[in-house]
């Protein structure tokens, strides 16, 4: 098979079509760039549908993954570096990508809780989400509700962040009456952070039951509803002069108490 080279071609136009959620959403896949992500949906058993590769570019650790992935017979379209760089939506070069199905999961196929689940209604920003499913996955959490209108965890930006979470964390959308009929019967302490919170956050017991941290808006941050649905609003002691901290940075505070709780440091 002949290297593409044209961004004319109607395979490369497809590709760069999944830019767009419309796209994304109407196709149920998305595109993912470099060895790491690409690694990972192997390895969570992800459904690659086609494997976008820059032979002239592959270094060593790419080039088995591919051929790993050719022996899966996984349809492989191979593009010259320039061409990939046309794809791609990361600005540092990358030689590896593919596109892969999307899994998202109704909240009604959640049958129990291990460690920790992140609701999150209506993040603004790819960025923010991307980073709070990585976090997740770092403090080994099973998966992030979403809720409302709010980023596409298929965004290219919001994958680049994940680092490959988005294939390891189990991504639920629900809607808040789904929410509020699932939590009181989920097993789980429910969380929500607030400057207007009653208790710090290191002081909540995060071991006797798993732990749903819900998180809202950027702006806003949770909802009056939201916080009825709490069994703790917690907040995060401030010294300086801002009054509040970006979204990500805060919920990661609060995960890794969860972590640090669940996992103490041995001697």
């Amino acid at each position: 098979m002949a290297i593409i080279s044209s961004r004319s071609n109607d395979r490369i136009k497809a590709i760069r079509a999944l830019r767009e959620k419309r796209e994304r959403d109407s196709t149920g896949t998305f595109f993912v760039e470099g060895h790491r992500v690409v690694h990972a949906a192997l390895q969570t058993g992800a459904v690659i549908e086609l494997l976008v590769v820059a032979t002239d570019r592959l270094d060593d650790t790419e080039a088995s993954l591919a051929e790993a992935l050719d022996e899966m017979d996984v349809p492989i379209l191979e593009v010259t570096p320039d061409l990939f760089d046309v794809i791609a939506f990361r600005e540092e070069a990358q030689s590896i990508g593919a596109i892969v199905r999307q899994r998202t999961e109704p909240l009604e196929a959640v049958a129990e809780s291990r460690r920790c689940w992140l609701v999150l209604n209506e993040v603004q920003h790819p960025g923010n989400l991307g980073t709070l499913i990585r976090n997740n996955d770092a403090i080994g959490g099973d998966g992030v509700i979403l809720m409302g209108q709010g980023a596409d965890p298929y965004h290219p930006q919001a994958v680049r962040g994940t680092l490959g979470a988005i294939f390891s964390q189990r991504i639920v959308r629900a809607t808040p009456k789904e929410l509020a009929a699932w939590l009181p019967n989920s097993g789980c302490t429910v969380v929500g952070t607030s400057p207007d919170g009653t208790m710090d956050y290191r002081e909540v017991d995060y071991t006797s039951k798993p732990v749903v941290i819900l998180g809202g808006n950027e702006r806003i941050g949770i909802s009056a509803e939201q916080i009825a649905l709490c069994d703790h609003l917690i907040r995060i002691p401030m010294a300086g002069y801002v009054e509040s901290l970006n979204l990500a940075v805060a919920t990661a505070l609060v995960q890794f108490e969860v972590l640090r709780q669940r996992e103490p440091a041995t001697p």
